[in-house]
């Protein structure tokens, strides 16, 4: 697994909290922390814990694979394929049948 980029990370929830037109201090009420700690993760300076990062997910209506990933309905096409690439041939319709079934799964 890659490191994860925690400045861009910041940068996909400031920019997702800009186009809400929500301030660092409403968004830190929400999510129930201070505002200079929203301002640390926007610019990259705090490792935030998976709890805050979906709370500001929820908060933002925005995905967890965006924020962290970077991953959206039109880029996601090549995260799998770029996936696909790393998996063995012989796996790659184990792969491809689990993709299936999670998605079925997450459809009810």
């Amino acid at each position: 697994m890659e490191n994860l980029n925690y400045v861009e990370i910041g940068q996909r929830i400031r920019t997702k909290r800009k186009e809400l037109k929500i301030t660092q201090e409403k968004l830190s009420e929400i999510i129930d922390v201070s505002p200079s700690y929203i301002s640390e993760i926007e610019r990259g300076c705090s490792i935030s814990s998976l709890l805050t990062i979906s709370k500001i997910a929820q908060t933002l209506d925005a995905s967890l694979d965006y924020l962290v990933f970077g991953i959206t309905v039109n880029n996601s096409n090549n995260t799998f394929t770029e996936i696909l690439k790393t998996i063995p041939e012989k796996n790659h319709n184990l792969y491809i049948s689990l993709c299936e079934n999670i998605a079925n799964t997450l459809k009810k």
